[in-house]
């Protein structure tokens, strides 16, 4: 069992010294996430439609121009027949016995001819009922709530960053704390060994901090797993390729004043991204709504246009015959009626709009309690390390006195583990104290949307 474990260590930092070491602070990897993560990517390319889509609302401002090339080619075959009797009525003949003054029309028909016509466009929109008006400031509003939307992911993503960072610290304190208890339970075996030798203590006790020793080496091992295991899921998170070995800095974050909660709560619902994006979102649906209320209103338009007629598909024209056509036209269109198409359009936005106002207030209301709880966490936490701050100073006093007694001879092998027991113990929740302040710290950060840290 020793072998296995002492194998296992040795492995383990083997492969720890050989991968390339790279030295990364909380702020580096948030700078990284935002740069590299998909996620990030893909709220960036819909704000880029979003724009686009803008860009095509504009485009109802600006005229519109067309060329129009059209080419046919028309083959007629058969017969024809008839005979003009220059008013000679009451005389019946035929074709072949015309009287005088009849003339025949009769033949064979064989004839292809071709046409082709080339036409140029320019049309101006006068007036659509302020639908294109509408319309862009709809893409406008949807522009901007789709900005929301990343800034949200953004802080998502700072958030997740900054747990991970703070979870793999966590993982490493551990750690150190494993190590100690180590040491202490060698230094302890040592001591009991040595007097173990002169009669002082018996085998069993000798045993006993061998148990306990390794058990506490087991421990080690779990430690040292969980902070790879804490450490791989930080380079996941920030995008850092494996097996890249990261040193982490410690890190304390910015502490906020939370002991005016109204103040707290309006700074959330003005500055917490996804709010915006609703509100963004329902000034766009109200504009939309705006936008289908103006097929109630006529349109009017003007537009001019050439065309030229050809006698081929190459356009080129006979002496006889039209050679081109300008036109100049102004239409005015009103439609009465559709089948309630443009009532029912209108009615669906709006509906959509309502919708839409009672989902922000659902959301005001859940991050309101969010904000009440995160708070009540922070201050649960502090006062949780607090109370460990001075639990680690009792107890390794308690340690300290315990170990010269039990060098001199007052104390029990049984009171020297007790002491590094309560030590060990009190050390883990500090941590734990710690770090729980400082993931309520990042936590609150992100409902009220600070990115700093």
């Amino acid at each position: 069992m020793k072998k296995t474990m002492s194998i296992t260590l040795i492995l383990s930092t083997i492969f720890l010294l050989a991968a390339p070491s790279w030295a990364i602070s909380l702020e580096e990897c948030i700078n990284r996430a935002i740069k590299s993560r998909d996620v990030i990517k893909k709220y960036e390319y819909q704000v880029k439609a979003a724009k686009e889509k803008e860009r095509a609302a504009m485009s109802g401002f600006l005229p519109t121009f067309d060329l129009e090339y059209s080419a046919s080619r028309a083959r007629t075959r058969g017969s024809y027949g008839g005979t003009d009797y220059q008013n000679m009525s009451g005389f019946a003949g035929s074709s072949s016995y015309l009287p005088i003054g009849a003339i025949d029309f009769s033949g064979d028909l064989n004839e292809t001819r071709s046409y082709s016509t080339f036409s140029a466009t320019l049309a101006y929109n006068l007036f659509r009922g302020f639908g294109d008006y509408r319309a862009l400031k709809a893409a406008q509003f949807s522009t901007s709530a789709q900005n929301y939307l990343l800034s949200a992911q953004i802080a998502d993503v700072i958030l997740d960053v900054k747990k991970a960072y703070i979870q793999a610290l966590r993982a490493k304190s551990y750690l150190r704390v494993a190590k100690v208890a180590v040491k202490l339970l060698e230094k302890q075996k040592a001591d009991t060994q040595t007097k173990r030798e002169v009669g002082l203590v018996t085998k069993r006790q000798v045993l006993k901090v061998q148990v306990e020793l390794d058990s506490a080496r087991q421990n080690l091992l779990t430690a040292e797993t969980n902070f790879i295991k804490a450490v791989d899921r930080l380079k996941r998170v920030v995008g850092i390729p494996y097996p890249t070995q990261v040193d982490l800095n410690d890190v304390s974050l910015r502490e906020i004043d939370v002991t005016n909660f109204e103040k707290l709560k309006k700074r959330m619902l003005e500055q917490r991204s996804e709010i915006r994006y609703y509100r963004m979102l329902i000034s766009s649906l109200e504009e939309q709504k705006k936008a289908s209320e103006s097929n109630y209103y006529p349109s009017i338009g003007v537009s001019l246009s050439y065309t030229k007629f050809g006698d081929d598909f190459d356009m080129k024209t006979k002496d006889e015959g039209m050679d081109y056509e300008t036109l100049f036209m102004m239409t005015a269109r009103w439609n009465l009626f559709n089948g309630l198409r443009d009532y029912a359009g209108v009615k669906e936005t709006l509906y959509r709009k309502i919708a839409t106002e009672r989902e922000l207030n659902e959301l005001e209301n859940q991050l309101v309690l969010q904000l009440r709880n995160s708070i009540d966490n922070l201050k649960v936490a502090k006062n949780r390390l607090k109370v460990a701050e001075s639990a680690v100073k009792e107890g390794k006093e308690h340690y300290r006195i315990t170990y010269e007694s039990f060098k001199n001879g007052l104390a029990t092998t049984t009171n020297l583990l007790d002491a590094r027991y309560f030590l060990t113990r009190s050390e883990i929740q500090k941590v734990d104290a710690f770090y729980d302040v400082q993931i309520a710290i990042a936590e609150l950060q992100r409902i009220l949307e600070i990115t700093s840290k």
